[in-house]
This record gives structure tokens, sequence and C-alpha cells, in this order.
């Protein structure tokens, strides 16, 4: 392959990976946040800064700073356990897709003889997806998991290089 067919195979990955990414944002958009506005809906009820608050009123000053920041660190933990579980779950129906995607053009990829870089490019861009929805599914995974997903990467790589490299 000349350096044409490998910047053609390199844009074909490069746009692939993009369009999937924004046909996911598109067309499966991820749950709001709810706990993106709870600082923004509670109204503060002290100065900011005791320092400059008369002495007899800075002790009580602390002390209202310390349970209102209290209370906001409860409210948002609340707020973060009940959004979490919707967050995980999109995030792996994210990876479930990528995944998908990415492996069905890796074939595809592999299907295309004659058409060096675009055979290039779907493969590396089917890559590119599979491991852009790993990542961002990695910390919600357990450890067998990864450990599988990773060890089933490596297999399709070593299958790849030999079949196309042979």
């Amino acid at each position: 392959m000349d350096l044409k067919q490998k910047l053609l195979a390199l844009a074909i990955a490069i746009v692939l990976v993009l369009f999937i990414a924004v046909g996911i944002d598109t067309f499966y958009k991820a749950p709001e946040n709810p706990c993106n506005s709870i600082y923004e809906t509670q109204p503060k009820t002290f100065p900011s800064n005791c320092d400059f608050v008369q002495d007899t009123n800075r002790t009580n000053c602390i002390i209202n700073q310390q349970l209102f920041y209290e209370n906001q660190s409860i409210e948002s933990q609340k707020c973060y356990d009940e959004f979490q579980p919707r967050d995980n779950l999109y995030k792996r129906n994210v990876f479930i897709i990528l995944t998908i995607i990415g492996g069905l053009t890796i074939i595809i990829g592999l299907l295309v003889k004659n058409l060096h870089a675009l055979s290039f490019g779907l493969m590396l861009g089917g890559l590119v997806n599979i491991v852009y929805g790993v990542i961002r599914y990695w910390s919600q995974m357990n450890e067998y998991l990864r450990f599988i997903i990773l060890g089933i990467l490596l297999f399709m790589l070593i299958w790849v290089s030999y079949k196309k490299l042979k």
C-alpha cells in the first residue's frame, strides 16, 4: 500500500468512528443527569467567607457553612445513587452497539478483497469502535468480563492479521 492508500484508509477509519459516535449521540441520547443542577437550585444562606463576619457571629457562620456543605454532599450522593443505574445501563447499551458495529465492520473489511485502502480503513475503524465501546464501559465491567473482552480482541487481531497478511 502506498502513502495515498494509507492516508485514505486512515481517513475512512476516522470518519467511520466519528459517524458511528454521532449516530449514537443523535439517535440514542444519554440520560439527562439531574445532579448537574443540584447546586443551582439550593440557595446560599450564609456569607461565602466567614472571615468578614463579626467575631461574635463567626462561629455560627462556620457552623452554618459546615451544615450547608454536609447537606449538599448528602443531596449530591443521593442524586448520584439514583442516576447511576440509568447511566450504567446507557453505557452498557452503547458498549454493545459499538462492539456489534465494530465487529461487523471488521468482517466487512475482511470480505473486501481488492480494495486494500477500504479494507484496512474498515477494519481499523471497526477496531477503534470496539475499543471506544470498551473504554466507555470499562469502569462498570467486572474483572472477568474485562479479561474475556480483551481475550476476544486479541484473538480478533491475531485472526485478522493472519487472514490479511497471509
